[in-house]
Order: structure tokens, then sequence, then C-alpha cells
């Protein structure tokens, strides 16, 4: 490897860590405006996010109860054993969910507007 050879590399990583840092930023910088709510992998109620409401699902022996407030959402409650979707704690951005996997709940902040360009690649 000659020097030019590392610095063509070393442009190349450089670009790409911008690019992605860039791109990573955008992605997490949208605030949602709906929740979908999945049980057992089906859509159960889609919510606005900016409406404070409380929903209390119950799927056999299965209870989760899901918080909407202030524009935020999260697992207020849940009957599974180890309460990882209860220590997530709020989300808000678009992307983000809550899954509660032994309940085979999940709870994700959308963009609410379908057929939506995110980016255009050439």
């Amino acid at each position: 490897m000659k020097i030019g050879d590392k610095i063509l590399i070393g442009l190349l990583l450089i670009i790409s860590l911008v690019s992605a840092y860039f791109t990573y930023d955008k992605a997490l910088s949208r605030t949602g405006t709906n929740v979908v709510i999945e049980v057992n992998g089906s859509k159960y109620q889609e919510l606005p996010l900016n409406v404070d409401k409380t929903v209390t699902i119950r799927n056999g022996k299965h209870l989760n109860v899901v918080e909407i407030k202030n524009g935020k959402v999260r697992m207020k409650e849940a009957n599974c054993p180890d309460q990882i979707c209860v220590k997530t704690g709020w989300i808000e951005k678009e992307g983000q969910q809550i899954v509660c996997l032994p309940n085979r709940v999940v709870v994700r902040v959308t963009g609410g507007k379908k057929g939506e360009v995110d980016d255009v690649v050439y």
C-alpha cells in the first residue's frame, strides 16, 4: 500500500461516516404522529399521538396497559415476567417501538402519512 492508497481509504471512510451520521440524525429527528398497537401480529388499534389516552389490552391471560400522554407513548403496565416493555419508557420518534414479546404486543410510533416519500436515491 502506498501513501495515496491510504489517503483514498481515509477519505472514503470519512465520507461514509459523515453521511451515516446525517442519515441517522435525520431518521431520529422526526416526531411521530400516530401510535400503532399490534397484538399477535395483527393491527389492534391506531391512535393519534397528540390525544391523551390509556388503552388496556387483554389477550387471554395477558394484560398490557398502553398510555399516550403529552405526545409520547409508553407501556404503563404488563403482566409479563421480565417487564422489559415497561422499562423501555416513553417513546415519541417515528420508527421507535416497544415490544412485549411474552404477551405478543408491539407498540410502534409512525408518521401517519401514507404514501409519503422519505428520500429519493439517484
